[in-house]
């Protein structure tokens, strides 16, 4: 086996790039296995491994944006301190059925965004133990996202810019809002100093508890 595949394949979301492989060189052998359809290059110096049944020159297969913004994430810091955000952790939360353009995940450290064969990535800086987070399954693999009840209060808050619409977002609120720990949203709010955004959550969903 390929020394780059088995390095891909030993990553929990099967990302990686170019500086992160103990090799030399591992430029001319990722290009080989790119142009194999081994490997699917996802932006400058960042790759990820095909499924094994997905691999061949005809393949079509592309991930998720949300499994590639976690992998691109968890490559830069690790998978334990980076956590999809935000819309993203609304459809990692199967709380919103479309495909979107942008994802949206967190990072110890400011970065800028960046653009990848699925959309662009942007990364919100803030530590994951600020934040209330479960896991989640992506189509590369396990890993972090904001719990529903902390996505629902951050999808209220107009910071940071989503890049969604409105529409969008009051869909993703409703679908999210069916699955929420009223108690737990509660100690959240508190916790995080959240308690007007989880007012306005309630009046928007005209809440009965409100």
């Amino acid at each position: 086996m390929s020394r780059v595949v088995d390095q891909l394949a030993r990553r929990q979301l099967r990302v990686g790039r170019t500086s992160s492989f103990a090799l030399d060189r591992p430029d001319a052998e990722l290009q080989q296995l790119a142009e194999a359809s081994t490997v699917l290059a996802l932006t400058k110096g960042f790759y990820v491994l095909v499924p094994e049944d997905r691999r061949g020159a005809t393949t079509t297969w592309k991930p998720s944006i949300e499994g590639v913004a976690l992998g691109m994430a968890a490559t830069l810091h690790s998978p334990d301190e980076v956590a999809l955000v935000g819309p993203s952790a609304a459809r990692a939360h199967r709380c919103y059925p479309r495909a979107l353009g942008t994802a949206f995940v967190t990072v110890p450290n400011q970065r800028r965004p960046r653009h990848t064969i699925l959309g662009e990535i942007r990364f919100v800086e803030r530590h994951i133990d600020k934040l209330d987070t479960v896991r989640v399954e992506t189509d590369l693999g396990p890993g972090w996202a904001t719990s529903i009840e902390h996505t629902a209060l951050d999808l209220c808050r107009n910071r940071p810019a989503w890049s969604i619409t409105d529409e969008a977002r009051t869909e993703m609120i409703r679908r999210l809002a069916d699955r929420i720990d009223w108690d737990l949203i509660d100690e959240i709010a508190e916790a995080r100093r959240s308690v007007k955004t989880l007012r306005r959550l309630r009046t928007m969903l005209d809440n009965p508890q409100a």
